[in-house]
């Protein structure tokens, strides 16, 4: 490849970065001020009792088995997955949020079939998300796989749809709307669970750990999450 043709490929590509960049820090800005109280009280209250228990982990496990070994594997993944969700639907990546929170489903489904099923049952199985979500809920997982799959027309919408003259088509640049309340809703639904999964799970991880702080902030999440919609009280 001649200099000229790799200087001009780099360009473009710098460029292209440069303003995906801007397009989602301007994102970023909308979200934050469109964002009612309630919704940034409960997704602060859920990024922060997922810091402190990712801090937690950090301490060594003196009982470990192979059970044990994969369910802090899921964890530490759900954990740093997360904040990338986050980040990704405020940004304005919406189909790549959904991809992540997918994601992050099956990875909760994983950690319970763990308590309940010999692991030699579950190696090289994918999750069966009936095994977590019952009724409505389980809606979710379907409309999570759509977007994954892009098995619709109606997912480009997500990347929002840019009207120019006579052109239309999806925006290259991520661009806020309000469909990005849909993946907060999403997200803190399946961190709550995850959160409420975990916070039992360290005293038998640590034994003699008092959990009952945690537990309270877990309860807080919960009733912050009905109050705002995004669980209901039959879940």
């Amino acid at each position: 490849m001649k200099f000229d043709e790799t200087e001009k490929l780099l360009r473009a590509a710098v460029d292209f970065q440069a303003n995906s960049l801007q397009a989602r820090e301007k994102c970023r800005d909308q979200y934050r001020r469109i964002e009612k109280e309630d919704e940034n009280s409960l997704r602060v209250l859920i990024d922060g009792q997922i810091a402190l228990l990712a801090d937690k982990l950090r301490q060594k496990i003196e009982t470990v088995t192979p059970e044990i070994s994969y369910q802090i594997g899921v964890s530490s993944s759900f954990i740093r997955t997360h904040f990338l969700a986050t980040d990704s639907f405020m940004n304005g990546d919406l189909v790549e949020s959904l991809v992540l929170i997918r994601k992050q489903l099956e990875s909760l489904t994983r950690l319970y079939e763990l308590d309940s099923k010999p692991l030699q049952k579950l190696f090289g199985k994918v999750p069966n998300i009936q095994n977590v979500l019952k009724g409505p809920s389980r809606k979710m997982y379907g409309h999570l796989s759509e977007a994954a799959h892009f098995s619709k027309p109606r997912v480009t919408e997500l990347l929002h749809v840019v009207e120019q003259g006579e052109l239309i088509g999806p925006s290259l640049l991520p661009v806020i709307n309000e469909r990005c309340f849909a993946c907060l809703d999403m997200n803190c639904f399946i961190a709550l669970y995850f959160i409420a999964w975990i916070v039992e799970k360290l005293p038998v991880w640590y034994p003699g750990y008092d959990n009952k702080v945690d537990q309270k902030l877990a309860i807080m999440g919960f009733e912050l999450a009905l109050k705002c919609g995004v669980i209901r009280q039959e879940e």
